[in-house]
């Protein structure tokens, strides 16, 4: 009885404070006083993350990041045929890259916070953050010889909902990777290197223009210096690059979007400063020399980049298929290949800059008739399409020439050409807990860099644009990679 008198009471008392908030209050003097202040909408946080844990085998060794959780190509041969002048002699050593991995690794599991239930500016206010434990950059000595293990910042933003349009503010996936059209493989790498993958500063917006129809517009920055261009730059990382050039970087997307089909078309814009001083001589005004008459300047020598994106995803109650195309240049900093190649002119001395054209696309089938078990498969594949333009031999001061990216270097004058990868999987579902099993065969085809091979003659082309030559002179080789993953993810 008193527990029912308890509750009477307190219903009574909700009752009058909401009717109190609602009514004006009536001073002695009949005057109206402003009614009490309805006390902020409450926020709601609530956390959310994974455990997760991957057990791997490669078939050869693979450039890979992150305790090799991440691979990204299969490496290039060690005992190719050795040039002696034009021509080729064997060279009897084994392929040190031939050799298989196994690994184990808890490193992609995740936590986050989410916020939101309160309003701003006659908007409403939501906000992520999200961590996880792949640390910030890769050791030298191996696997977990880097930061594998400490906290890395992946997500940290704010949003401002209206009507038809949102704001966004912090850091967020780049503007090729669409959270709604990914890769979901069972590999962390999540389609790397055929699906761009980095997490950026930046201003988003994006309006809705029509019924099924959006528009987004961004600027942004680099990510953390352990996924932008490789390479050393004069003033540091890539992340040093793109600030000294103080242009952010740009994007848009026109997207299309209903309950069972989505596309969009985009484009991107970059701006890179990869050096900010160098050495002047004051009488003759040539860069790059050494000694009496040279003094330090600033110089500003811009490299600009363009890449477009095209993609389109499927769902029905039976099949999801995803599609995802981007052409353009320095894939890089997307933890892609592919880069930039800088040289300094042979006259002026001047640094000068021209960036590689890629092609990178991906497809995915999943079936979802069943949910329980969804048997999928991805196929990834990119193109070499060479330097925008080709760089004349005879401009090129002796001994400058250089690629800052992955996948090409001048230095053992070797490129790739293409790469095919094809994964087939099993995902099982049960409650909160995913188990998978994948297979990947991964085939990046490498070769020597056309433009830097000596003919028959010893004679050296007159143009480089940094594609792989296509004689058996070029010392063609495809590594090949299969790689089996099992892993095992509990949602909470």
């Amino acid at each position: 009885m008193k527990k029912l008198l308890f509750y009477l009471m307190g219903g009574v008392l909700a009752h009058t404070q909401t009717f109190a908030q609602q009514v004006p209050v009536v001073t002695t003097n009949n005057a109206v006083a402003d009614a009490p202040t309805v006390p902020p909408a409450e926020q709601k946080v609530t956390v959310y993350g994974f455990l997760r844990n991957d057990i791997y085998l490669n078939s050869r060794r693979n450039l890979d990041l992150r305790d090799g959780v991440l691979d990204v190509y299969p490496s290039d041969a060690t005992n190719l045929p050795t040039r002696n002048g034009t021509a080729l002699t064997t060279n009897p050593n084994d392929d040190a890259n031939a050799i298989p991995q196994l690994g184990y690794s808890a490193i992609v599991t995740r936590l986050g916070v989410r916020m939101g239930g309160i309003t701003a500016f006659g908007a409403k206010i939501s906000g992520t953050l999200e961590t996880d434990f792949f640390g910030i950059s890769n050791g030298t000595a191996g696997s977990g010889s880097g930061t594998e293990n400490l906290l890395r910042l992946r997500h940290a933003f704010v949003a401002m909902d209206w009507t038809k349009s949102q704001l966004m503010i912090g850091q967020f996936w780049n503007p090729n990777f669409i959270v709604k059209c990914f890769p979901g493989t069972a590999n962390f790498n999540t389609g790397i290197p055929f699906n761009p993958f980095s997490f950026v500063p930046q201003v988003r917006y994006t309006s809705k223009i029509g019924k099924d129809v959006s528009l987004m517009g961004m600027i942004f920055g680099y990510d953390l210096a352990a996924f932008s261009p490789a390479g050393t730059f004069a003033v540091g990382s890539g992340v040093d690059a793109q600030k000294f050039a103080t242009l952010p970087a740009f994007a848009s997307q026109l997207t299309f979007e209903n309950k069972t089909f989505l596309a969009s078309v985009g484009l991107e814009g970059n701006t890179l400063s990869p050096r900010i001083t160098d050495t002047k001589n004051t009488s003759t005004g040539v860069y790059g020399g050494t000694g009496t008459g040279n003094i330090q300047k600033n110089i500003s020598s811009n490299l600009f980049t363009l890449n477009f994106l095209a993609y389109a995803k499927l769902t029905t109650s039976k099949l999801t298929a995803k599609f995802h195309t981007t052409y353009g240049q320095s894939y890089t900093q997307y933890v892609g290949v592919g880069g930039f190649a800088e040289y300094r002119d042979a006259t002026t001395g001047e640094w000068k800059y021209e960036a590689q054209n890629q092609m990178n696309m991906w497809g995915e089938l999943i079936s979802t008739n069943s949910k329980k078990i969804q048997p999928a498969i991805f196929i990834g594949y990119l193109q070499n399409m060479g330097l925008g333009n080709s760089i004349v031999a005879s401009s090129i001061k002796a001994g400058t020439l250089a690629f800052q990216g992955r996948g090409v270097s001048t230095g053992t004058g070797r490129t790739f050409d293409n790469m095919l990868r094809i994964s087939p999987r099993v995902d099982f579902y049960s409650g909160k807990m995913k188990f998978a099993l994948e297979y990947e065969l991964s085939m990046m085809k490498w070769a020597d860099i056309q433009g830097l091979i000596p003919t028959a003659d010893g004679a050296l082309p007159t143009t480089i644009d940094f594609k792989p030559g296509t004689a058996d002179n070029s010392r063609p080789f495809t590594a090949t990679n299969s790689r089996v993953s099992a892993v095992m993810v509990y949602n909470f």
